[in-house]
């Protein structure tokens, strides 16, 4: 029997590279899946390739940043197999164009906080109760290692924005521990994806990157994954309101290289 067996999952961001491997991993466990993106076409994608494999999905089309498309998302779910155990807060943005506090586009600050921490928030507030309901469960909202460390070329919105997810992670766990929910924040470094290369594209950025990695390369989408399962699953009944640190071991590393 899978780690999710039977379980109900609310997730966002499931057309994107970390949201569908978590997904298509989540159904290889047992899970049905809510894919949530606010491009249809991109969660659609992420369900034909679940239902491919035998797994249980439904593509949702939803912008977390919108009040009423979350709750009628959560509510589709909810109409669909009738409960839901497990929220996973995967969707969120960072831009290359973010940068330092002093440089700030205050258009584009707030677009990176309505996505990355009212988007998580909303969709706790449409989803916790059914969890409730449903006897308990969990929550996993997506930080970042940037909640935790600076950086010599700031991206000042977005690491302010994944310090309040693990702000807000820790008062729910508190709230709603009564309740039976575990909430947990999945913080990784730098994960292989197109968009991630971008920020260094040129082979001498991306050794010096390197050189600071303990485990010797950035992280894949299925580590990721990986950690979303066991913070969903019932082997973490007495773990909640932590930040788990997924980074190959870069936040412990004082020195890049020795010269």
């Amino acid at each position: 029997m899978g780690r999710l067996q039977g379980k109900v999952v609310f997730l966002t961001g499931g057309g994107g590279v970390l949201g569908r491997a978590s997904t298509l991993l989540f159904a290889q466990e047992g899970a049905r899946i809510a894919v949530v993106d606010m491009l249809k076409d991109k969660a659609e994608e992420t369900v034909r390739q679940v239902l491919a494999n035998g797994g249980d999905a439904i593509a949702l089309e939803a912008d977390v940043t919108d009040e009423i498309a979350v709750q009628t998302a959560v509510a589709a779910t909810i109409a669909h197999w009738g409960y839901l155990n497990i929220l996973f807060n995967n969707a969120g943005i960072m831009p290359h164009q973010d940068e330092s506090v002093v440089d700030m586009d205050v258009q584009r600050w707030s677009r990176i906080y309505a996505i990355n921490v009212q988007g998580t928030a909303l969709c706790c507030k449409y989803a916790i109760p059914h969890i409730i309901q449903a006897g308990g469960g969990a929550v996993v909202n997506m930080s970042s290692f940037m909640a935790f460390m600076g950086c010599i070329k700031p991206q000042d919105a977005y690491a302010a924005s994944k310090g309040a997810i693990v702000a807000l992670t820790r008062s729910l766990a508190v709230q709603f521990g009564k309740e039976n929910i575990r909430v947990n924040a999945l913080c990784p470094g730098p994960i292989e994806t197109e968009h991630v290369r971008q920020f260094f594209a040129d082979p001498a950025a991306r050794k010096i990157r390197l050189d600071r990695v303990p485990m010797g390369r950035f992280g894949r989408p299925e580590d990721v994954a990986e950690l979303a399962l066991f913070l969903s699953s019932d082997a973490t009944s007495w773990l909640t309101g932590q930040a788990i640190t997924l980074d190959g071991g870069i936040s412990c590393n004082y020195f890049s290289v020795l010269e």
